[in-house]
């Protein structure tokens, strides 16, 4: 479903669903909102999608984009510009020569009107996994963890003609065992990717790599602060200013309490600051996990988190008016601490700022009986007003 709030209207994307619809994927590029998802009828597996314009509270039909030729699997992404450019990439099953799951792409260059056929993204490879997508005015960029001859690397590919040829792939690394975290992002024309990895032996860590030159060569580097941090989500994000944000929860020892931590770049990547964690709470007795984190181009930096210093969950925030080098002596609770038992949708970017207000989307367990998917879906607006005190 998709719901306007101003308006109060809502709109029922997959209404004639044959089965259940999964793999929802989401994005937003001026008046427009596009949506791709997995619908299986029987042994097919369909990949759909639909655009909404919400200046003219349009809805499109749906486009069948794929009818089960690449057995689509639910891990889907989107990625657009206002230019019409829409990228929608996906993880399929089907056996290609003797490897299996590949990354499939379909684009349209008319705002969703028509898309071209799927094209493999990683054709001579096998075994990819997490799809990882993101593009820009000028060119669309794909990252996967792929097998080759039996050795994984982190690869890349782009293209620069709005999806019609793709770039042989670039092999960043080879690297270890990726486990559920890719997160890329461009700051300032300069490319990151950062993965959660673990080698043979070795602890977990938090790897990074950057490119100077579009993509063509790569630097790979280590955050070293993060070994041996047993990751439970993370998130990078950057401003136009060289600041980057990599947010994180997790804990180091099995018998600890996950917390949510920050690691920072005030300089494109070139060096990092000391991880640290910008929760104001000295005890390790509850845990606090899914953080989110807003990057705002004078250099304010917005992090939320669910927390369970009040047995119930909560979401809390801190804020920096200096690009995280300090942050407020205290954190600030969005409801009333300890009454309800809130959460949020940790795989979405449910944190943004429009005019003087934040607003944060959320949900709300009915009662204390939390593993029932009894829920209220809440759309959460803040302010930080005094330099962020209240």
């Amino acid at each position: 479903r998709l719901k306007n709030v101003n308006a109060n209207s809502e709109f029922v994307i997959s209404e004639n669903t044959a089965e259940i619809a999964g793999g929802l994927a989401f994005a937003v590029s001026g008046d427009y909102i596009y949506i791709a998802w997995r619908e299986k009828v029987g042994a097919v597996k369909n990949i759909y999608f639909r655009s909404f314009n919400s200046d003219r509270k349009i809805l499109s039909e749906p486009i069948l984009l794929d009818s089960g030729e690449t057995e689509a699997l639910s891990r889907i992404r989107i990625s657009s510009n206002n230019r019409g450019d829409i990228y929608v990439l996906w993880y399929g099953e089907r056996l290609v020569g003797k490897e299996i799951y590949h990354f499939y792409c379909a684009v349209s260059n008319d705002f969703g009107k028509t898309f071209s056929k799927p094209q493999n993204l990683t054709l001579g490879y096998g075994r990819s996994i997490y799809p990882t997508l993101m593009a820009d005015e000028t060119a669309a960029y794909m990252f996967s963890y792929s097998r080759k001859n039996d050795k994984f690397y982190m690869i890349f590919r782009k293209t620069l003609d709005s999806g019609k040829t793709w770039t042989e792939p670039v092999d960043i690394k080879e690297i270890g065992v990726v486990t559920l975290f890719i997160e890329p992002l461009k700051v300032k024309g300069k490319l990151h990717v950062f993965w959660l990895n673990s080698y043979q032996g070795g602890d977990i860590i938090v790897e990074g790599a950057s490119s100077d030159d579009d993509g063509k060569t790569w630097k790979t580097f280590f955050l070293e602060d993060t070994r041996g941090l047993d990751v439970g989500f993370m998130r990078a994000v950057g401003d136009s200013k060289g600041n980057i944000y990599l947010a994180l929860s997790g804990k180091f020892n099995e018998e600890d309490k996950s917390n949510v931590f920050l690691i920072t770049s005030n300089d494109n990547g070139l060096s990092w600051q000391k991880m640290i964690t910008p929760r104001r709470y000295p005890f390790n007795n509850t845990k606090a996990i899914n953080p989110s984190i807003l990057a705002i181009d004078n250099e304010e930096v917005v992090f939320a988190w669910v927390d369970y210093r009040n047995i119930r969950s909560n979401i809390y925030v801190q804020y920096s008016k200096d690009a995280g080098r300090s942050w407020l002596e205290r954190d600030l609770p969005l409801e009333e601490p300890g009454r309800f038992n809130t959460g949020r949708y940790h795989h979405t970017d449910g944190l943004i700022k429009l005019g003087d207000s934040f607003y944060m989307l959320t949900y709300r367990f009915k009662d204390d009986n939390t593993s029932v998917n009894k829920v209220d879906l809440l759309l959460m607006k803040f302010q930080l007003s005094s330099g962020g005190e209240k």
